[in-house]
């Protein structure tokens, strides 16, 4: 039977409490010094203005005898919000705004002359896809997303799917502050039709619908902050 002195279970127990908080030491001083790596560049947001080509969606036989409805070009605005997980890659929301206003075509030519003013939000989650990595001075990247637009005014408001592609630039002057400038092609859902019955070689049929969009594009710039 072997015997333990009390002091020398002192000395263990030191031993180990030393080793502990040694080895707690060097871990937490790697954490935080591995804190600005993994936080560096993560998150990006730019408030942003432009300009918004208006479109138009054609529009079915009514009483009414209108063949379209224009939607006119005007200025927009809004903000985006963006993370990036990795290097080339980003997850971002983005809200648009662009007051305008629409009016309607006729069938034998000729514009109604009265104006519907209103107002389409856009709600979009957009993935961004970066040809240098994030921290470069000049970011090029490309862009799609999904999401919806919604239009109000004069006392109604409807909410459509909508979606976007496009690509830009981000040029940063200082570490954390820069520009970006893009644009974008932005249709919005308006209706569906029946675009005729299709056949296969076995005689089975189909109704194919036809989708009808408002398309639009943008250009857009703004000061972008990084962190």
């Amino acid at each position: 039977m072997s015997f333990i002195t009390p002091r020398a279970k002192c000395r263990i127990a030191l031993s180990s409490i030393q080793f502990s908080f040694k080895t707690i030491l060097t871990l937490t001083v790697l954490l935080v010094s591995g804190l600005p790596c993994l936080a560096q560049y993560k998150f990006e947001i730019q408030p942003f203005g432009g300009y918004k080509y208006g479109g138009g969606v054609n529009v079915g036989i009514n009483p009414f005898g209108v063949d379209r409805i224009n939607v006119e070009s005007s200025v927009s605005y809004g903000v985006t919000a963006t993370f990036n997980p990795a290097a080339r890659l980003g997850f971002e929301f983005l809200w648009d705004r662009q007051p305008t206003k629409a009016s309607a075509s006729y069938n034998g030519g000729g514009t109604l002359p009265t104006k519907v003013g209103f107002t389409m939000d856009q709600y979009h989650g957009d993935i961004l896809f970066s040809f240098a990595d994030h921290g470069s001075k000049v970011e090029p990247f490309a862009l799609v997303g999904f999401g919806a637009s919604n239009m109000h005014g004069g006392g109604s408001s409807t909410t459509k799917f909508s979606f976007g592609v496009g690509g830009g630039l981000k040029y940063f002057m200082t570490e954390h502050f820069g520009l970006r400038v893009q644009a974008r092609y932005t249709p919005t859902y308006a209706y569906t039709t029946s675009g005729g019955i299709w056949c296969n070689w076995w005689g089975y049929c189909w109704s194919v619908p036809n989708d009808h969009f408002i398309n639009q594009g943008d250009v857009t710039g703004g000061i972008v902050i990084r962190f």
